[in-house]
């Protein structure tokens, strides 16, 4: 089971003028250029970075899953 965190939001604080403000993770994934919805400073997103802690989450949470649903015969 594989966790999808596309439709989860995460929240951004605009370095221009302090609001934050809420995107999907999908949307930041497909469309990293932004505009702060407060002020319209263009704000951008590094999809490397994105996609490094995405998989980072990813991979921490199967662990824990493997960790917590254990099978009857499983000696761990």
């Amino acid at each position: 089971m594989s966790l999808d965190l596309d439709s989860e939001k995460i929240t951004i604080a605009c370095p221009q003028c302090s609001v934050d403000f809420e995107e999907t993770i999908s949307r930041l994934k497909f469309e990293p250029k932004l505009c702060c919805p407060h002020c319209k400073h263009p704000l951008g997103v590094n999809l490397l970075e994105l996609h490094i802690v995405l998989e980072s989450v990813k991979k921490s949470s199967d662990d824990l899953l493997k960790k917590l649903v254990r099978r009857p015969n499983s000696e761990n």
